[in-house]
């Protein structure tokens, strides 16, 4: 790379402009950090594992680059050098839960954008026991990226280790700039100024969906979060495909009705926007390109008393395929000034990702394990993506079912009301997989055993302050007002806790 490209100040995207914001409100925050960590088991050279490492960053433009603030606005600037190293860690024998601690520690240390978005992070228990853990920053990743960093780094110290090159297909050196600079050019052309008319028609002026929550707003947010995992019953995600298929749209869209049903149930809303995170990757030049390429369609959902689960499925798939019309240009320039949604809801397919590592099972510390480049790797589950909307639900879909990943922004939500979130969700889904011309609202949300120990706490009170079973028929919006206040096509994002 010339010196004339290497101190060039490059404008952001504008999904990386959103970023660069949310890190200057909250520059010590990790809700942004794009992890995947990997158990590698197996003998590790740590010389050619670093070799490896600046490798990767030599050829990713955006693994090369920082970010600064200038009288001008955010800019990027691309070294001709990698800027990063691979760090090291000897743990000696230490038990598993230290090799657990220290690879959640290095995701979620916070970046210094200034001086770099990336890291990788190798620990040592053992001769054959190893963590490699890669770390970005969502402002030069994605989740597709997450996989490419991953992928990229094994097989080059695969061939490293071995005396080879990497064998890799290229990439263009300034990809992303080119990426950044059709952005540009799109949005201020006329078909990108029908674009931006499109979204704000399709929003209608619908609200963002508000769900009830525990605490007010706070000035300034902490970007803290936590997640809630649901593993779907085997009938359900069996059903699902049929279901979906009857009513002529996709499982994601069928899903996503699923969500739309049950936030109409909770906020009382009878029509709001909800955020469909989808890929702005487009083209085989950019498919083994790292980088932020992310646009969160606004998606408005319409419910009436007689909307049944199928007619809200429908609805679904057709806004969906209108948004992907539309995906490349930012929602965020389209609605400039506006909240367009808090919630949202993306697809992830775990089968579709290289190396296939398979996902970390709900309540397991680890997954089961591949082989790959000379070693057997498996994902280690670490927290990440918290606290960056009230409510961001992520699907992930493997061979071997599906997983229902509720991350949280913990200054306004308790994870007690997440858990009921999950559970009516789960109760939604199940009815409308078993049975999808029932009305949306003739679902109970509410499981037996706990309206079974709702009743007693209204009799121990000294009466039936709740009265019979038949008062809970909307049972839902009482519980809910109670508290004060694909590779191809969708965005994915990153492992659950």
């Amino acid at each position: 790379m010339s010196t004339a490209a290497e101190v060039r100040a490059l404008p952001l995207t504008a999904i990386q402009q959103s970023m660069w914001t949310a890190y200057q409100v909250a520059p010590e925050a990790s809700a942004y950090n794009i992890v995947m960590p990997l158990r590698l088991r197996g003998r590790v050279d740590p010389a050619a594992m670093a070799d490896a490492v600046t490798a990767v960053g030599a050829r990713q433009e955006l693994l090369r680059s920082v970010f600064t603030g200038t009288a001008a606005g955010a800019r990027r600037t691309v070294s001709g050098e990698p800027l990063v190293r691979m760090e090291f860690r000897d743990l000696a024998g230490a038990d598993e839960a230290v090799l657990y601690a220290a690879a959640e520690e290095a995701g979620a240390r916070p970046f210094r954008l200034e001086s770099g978005a990336f890291r990788v992070v190798l620990l040592r228990r053992t001769d054959e026991d190893w963590a490699l853990v890669t770390s970005a920053h969502h402002i030069v990743s994605d989740f597709t990226s997450r996989w490419l960093l991953v992928r990229d780094v094994l097989d080059a110290y695969e061939a490293l280790a071995a005396g080879a090159e990497p064998g890799w297909r290229p990439v263009a050196p300034d990809a992303y700039a080119g990426h950044a600079a059709e952005e540009l050019r799109h949005t201020a052309s006329g078909a990108g100024q029908r674009a931006a008319a499109r979204w704000q028609e399709s929003v209608g002026g619908a609200p963002a969906a508000e769900l009830p929550l525990d605490r007010p707003r706070p000035a300034v947010r902490s970007y803290r979060g936590g997640t809630v995992v649901r593993q779907l019953p085997r009938d359900t995600a069996d059903g699902l495909g049929a279901a979906a298929g009857a009513a002529g749209v996709t499982p994601f869209a069928y899903l996503l009705s699923v969500f739309q049903a049950l936030t109409h149930r909770w906020t009382g809303q009878d029509a709001f926007v909800l955020g469909v995170p989808a890929t702005s990757r487009m083209g085989r030049a950019l498919r083994d390109v790292i980088g932020c390429f992310l646009n969160t369609m606004p998606v408005r959902a319409d419910f009436t008393p007689e909307s049944t689960f199928r007619s809200a499925a429908v609805q679904a798939g057709e806004r969906v395929m209108h948004g992907m019309v539309n995906v490349r240009y930012p929602c965020a320039l389209a609605f400039p000034r506006a909240t367009v949604f808090r919630t949202a809801l993306f697809l992830v397919q775990m089968d579709r990702m290289e190396p296939p590592v398979p996902n970390v099972p709900p309540g397991a510390a680890e997954g089961p394990s591949v082989p790959y480049a000379g070693l057997d790797i498996a994902l280690i589950d670490v927290p990440q993506q918290e606290g960056q909307l009230d409510l961001l639900l992520r699907i992930e879909q493997t061979p071997d079912g599906i997983t229902a990943v509720f991350s949280y922004d913990a200054d306004v939500l308790d994870r007690a009301t997440v858990e009921r979130f999950a559970d009516g969700w789960e109760r939604m889904l199940a009815a409308a997989v078993a049975a999808p011309d029932t009305p949306v609202a003739d679902v109970e949300l509410a499981g037996q055993e706990e309206l079974a120990a709702l009743l007693a706490l209204g009799a121990g009170a000294g009466g039936a302050a709740f009265g019979s079973p038949d008062t809970f028929e909307d049972f839902d919006a009482f519980e809910s007002f109670d508290s004060s206040d694909p590779y191809d096509s969708f965005e994915n994002a990153g492992d659950h806790r």
